[in-house]
């Protein structure tokens, strides 16, 4: 289709914290706007200016036509059912799913479109202060305390993040003139201290800095933007360890290796049974604690209890065991660790036979025999693959703490701009914990 018509879409579990937005959808957008005036694209000027987008229209007239029970049977037939707000999304806006758990408020700097369960919030000309700024305020555990203990909570804590319950949070009134060398000052130090490089408070903690000023409010603007930055190169780094390992040939079986013990009390535990004695009996997820000498994988097991109701199930009746302790390995090379550490948790994750492990017991297999029977790949073909893989996430777990050094530091300023003493954002922290 002509590109003309077409404009990148959001739907709501497209919108995260801080996230740059990357559309996966386009809509067909049928009006021409000029300034604050949207005009509907008319069929005759669809059919001569846009004939691809015309003829997938027209193949679709009699669903379009159908629309609220027939209503949308007319000449503008391929119109919006209640066509409104048409040329504010093109407009610069803060974002957020409608129903979220914790914000997940982000920065739409390129007009993009979005459904009915993406809120755009607009800053309104009368307001002083940047999108930035408010962005870092909306996103601070300030917001979804008040929401906790305001809003109305859905199933599993969720939070519909309406107008009618949002407009009633107070955002700091601040300044917005700075002093460019005083902005200048707090971005050198954030460097060092995004970098390690520095002990000293963050200069508008300090005396010789008005707390209330148009420094902390362009600071905290460009605090928001860095994050919205680190997170975007985050997002650019590949961490998928398959990528990385490339074409390769089997290696050892878990089980296998001659650094593998099995751990005391393993036989007794519900990884060691079969489905002849738990139902439906399967792997749930998988931990590995390296303690240095001593490699551990852990398991947790999911299976139907004979008594559901004396225990917490989910949609579909399993429970889940606490973590126990399936394989021990002493004394690996710090190579063949990192393949274990790395490959291991995925074939899990992927199952169905991937690196010979399946995730489901059976009468004659336990989940400790499952996973023994994993397969690796063959050390000497994925040893190059493997340091460049561990390379890039190193470089993903620095941006990540940088990214959460970042985070943390906002949310101490907009502390003290609403002037929360010590144990208030102890009460606001210990609420969201829960």
């Amino acid at each position: 289709m002509e590109p003309g018509l077409l404009k990148p879409f959001l739907k709501g579990n497209d919108v995260h914290r801080y996230d740059p937005l990357e559309p996966r959808y386009w809509v067909i957008f049928p009006y021409h706007i000029d300034g604050e005036d949207a005009e509907f694209v008319e069929e005759e000027e669809l059919e001569q200016r846009y004939p691809r987008t015309y003829e997938y229209l027209r193949q679709h007239e009699d669903d379009l036509r159908n629309r609220e029970g027939g209503k949308m049977d007319h000449e503008r037939w391929y119109d919006y059912v209640y066509p409104k707000n048409l040329t504010d999304f093109q407009k610069e806006k803060i974002i957020t799913p409608e129903i979220s758990y914790g914000p997940n408020f982000t920065y739409d700097s390129d007009g993009t479109y979005h459904t009915t369960k993406v809120y755009g919030l607009l800053v309104n000309d009368s307001v002083d202060f940047s999108p930035e700024y408010l962005l870092s305020v909306l996103n601070s555990p300030t917001l979804w305390f008040f929401l906790s203990n305001t809003g109305y909570t859905l199933r599993g804590g969720y939070f519909t993040f309406k107008t009618n319950y949002l407009n009633p949070f107070s955002v700091p009134q601040i300044p917005t003139d700075s002093d460019a060398d005083s902005v200048e000052e707090c971005q050198e130090w954030y460097e060092k201290f995004i970098s390690q490089s520095t002990t000293e408070e963050c200069p508008i903690f300090t005396e010789q800095f008005d707390l209330r000023s148009g420094t902390t409010h362009d600071f905290l603007g460009f605090l928001a933007e860095e994050i919205i930055q680190l997170k975007a190169q985050h997002d650019q780094l590949n961490l998928n360890i398959l990528d990385y390992l490339g074409t390769y040939s089997n290696g050892q079986q878990l089980g296998e290796l001659a650094e593998y013990q099995p751990p005391q009390g393993a036989a007794e535990s519900i990884i060691a049974e079969t489905s002849e004695t738990r139902d439906s009996l399967r792997v749930g997820s998988i931990d590995i604690v390296d303690s240095g000498s001593k490699l551990e994988v852990k398991l947790t097991a999911r299976y139907k209890p004979d008594d559901p109701e004396d225990f917490e199930t989910d949609q579909w009746g399993y429970t889940e065991t606490q973590s126990y302790s399936a394989m021990e390995f002493i004394g690996l090379s710090e190579e063949m660790k990192a393949i274990i550490k790395e490959f291991v948790p995925v074939a899990v994750e992927e199952a169905g036979g991937f690196a010979n492990f399946r995730e489901t017991a059976t009468k004659t297999n336990s989940l400790i025999d499952r996973l023994k029977k994993t397969t690796l790949p063959a050390q000497d073909d994925v040893s190059d693959g493997i340091q460049r893989y561990l390379s890039t996430k190193n470089r993903a777990e620095n941006i990540q703490y940088q990214i959460e050094k970042t985070d943390d530091l906002i949310n101490r300023i907009v502390y003290a701009l609403y002037g929360f003493e010590d144990d208030e954002v102890e009460r606001i922290e210990s609420t969201l914990e829960e």
